[in-house]
């Protein structure tokens, strides 16, 4: 690999040559910009290591010319005159990296290696064939058992006409499986009707499910068909069932049992023709028990029972799941990034995913877009997820439950997003109302302070 180093300094030139030929890079060290972009033109380098403030040529302009040639130098750009407005320039002008004199040897060892690591990966990314856009699962990734386990639940269920109770925790993919034993059942030609039960008011969902007759309450100019018969002949996805009021968990019964349901204001009695398929985070043999949900509509869900594993017992899969979503963000935002270092894998291998799949989907979306390399590195990933992998939080050891985990996860996620709870929400994978809920159960301030 040539490295081409560009400094005014002869003290810092000197030590620089030392350093990276003890590495085993063929280098050629310049005193000056102008002398820079002389060795550029006539010779191919993949590093240009070089100082900013030069007399004649400075390392911008350095920068913009070397860009220019189009031969695809790397550019880490120095300086012992740090500002926020060089970092930003120096970034927006397409350096791989801004570094502060006086630096240690062994970061910039790094930074120049991760350079490398950027050039051959890019190369590679432009020299193989087309890829072709990476298409939304109809269900999970991962050959772990536990996944195996399920793949074989939900392949019987398509077979079968029979209702479908999914549990699982938040982010693990309920709402995909449910959609994979629609797309495979004899149903699949006709409606997948979705509806989240904990993210609306009881009396709007009752209206949003059953339909309304005109009149029928304040603000119902016309008549609207309700959710259940739009997915006439199809499936009726009920997320986060055990959100529902004990009044409409009576009337769900009835439809599921007897196929028929009544609009709200109305006498009428309509046909009610769609496979159920519910889902939910909670515990509903424990809600049973304490007379929060219905027994009979309970056991008239679960004909089939599919349990979800949580991310952290299917740890075998998390390298599959990573690809995939490195693959998928890759092409849609455009940015040739070609895999994860080693270090940021252990990261993600140790951190404990309280919001699962979603949340990994989210970290490596985040990490795409964030990142100035091919590969995604510690730095790149969200602060919860560095901060829960080392142990000072985030560790079921240090908390005792899945509660507490819960609890301190959510805390950071409030704290590092300045309590945007729009934006706290989607990091952890649900919805304001769900994180509401979860902030008044666990006793955690919505706002600062």
């Amino acid at each position: 690999m040539r490295l081409l180093i560009a400094d005014d300094d002869r003290v810092t030139r000197d030590l620089l040559r030392e350093v990276f030929e003890g590495e085993g890079y063929e280098v050629d060290a310049v005193a000056s910009g102008e002398e820079a972009l002389v060795r550029v033109r006539a010779h191919a380098f993949d590093v240009v290591l070089s100082d900013i403030r030069m007399v004649d040529v400075d390392g911008f302009r350095v920068l913009h010319e070397i860009r220019k040639l189009g031969k695809g130098s790397v550019v880490i750009l120095m300086t012992g005159f740090g500002t926020m407005e060089g970092a930003i320039q120096a970034v927006r002008d397409g350096a791989f990296d801004y570094l502060s004199k006086p630096f240690k040897i062994q970061e910039l060892k790094a930074v120049v290696r991760r350079a490398v690591e950027h050039n051959r990966a890019r190369d590679q990314f432009a020299a193989g064939p087309p890829r072709q856009p990476i298409p939304t699962p109809k269900a999970l990734i991962g050959k772990s058992p536990q996944i195996v386990e399920v793949y074989k639940t939900v392949a019987r269920a398509t077979l079968s006409p029979s209702n479908v109770l999914i549990v699982g925790e938040s982010g693990t993919g309920k709402e995909l499986v449910a959609r994979a034993i629609h797309e495979y059942s004899p149903r699949a030609g006709k409606p997948f009707v979705a509806v989240n039960c904990g993210a609306l008011a009881e009396t709007l969902l009752e209206s949003e499910l059953f339909g309304h007759v005109k009149g029928a309450f304040t603000g119902a100019m016309s008549n609207k068909t309700g959710l259940v018969e739009e997915a006439r002949g199809g499936t009726l996805f009920l997320d986060e069932i055990g959100d529902v009021s004990p009044g409409l968990q009576v009337k769900l019964l009835r439809v599921i049992q007897e196929g028929e349901l009544k609009p709200v204001g109305s006498t009428e009695t309509r046909i009610a023709d769609a496979r159920v398929i519910a889902a939910t985070h909670r515990d509903l043999e424990a809600s049973v028990a304490e007379g929060k949900f219905r027994e009979d509509l309970y056991y008239r869900l679960k004909v089939v029972l599919i349990r979800l594993p949580p991310l952290r017992e299917r740890m075998s899969d998390l390298s599959d799941l990573v690809e995939f979503f490195l693959r998928r963000f890759a092409d849609k935002i455009g940015r040739p990034v070609s895999h994860v270092s080693d270090e940021a894998m252990r990261l993600l291998h140790e951190y404990r995913w309280p919001g699962n799949v979603r949340e990994l989907e989210h970290a490596i979306e985040r990490a795409i877009t964030m990142t100035r390399t091919s590969v995604l590195y510690p730095e790149d990933f969200p602060p919860e997820i560095r901060v829960g992998a080392s142990g000072r939080e985030g560790a079921a050891g240090d908390t005792g439950s899945l509660e507490a985990v819960e609890k301190s996860h959510i805390r950071k996620v409030l704290e590092d997003t300045a309590y945007n709870q729009s934006r706290a929400a989607e990091i952890l994978g649900i919805d304001r109302k769900t994180l509401y809920r979860k902030a008044k159960r666990y006793g955690i301030a919505l706002k600062r302070g």
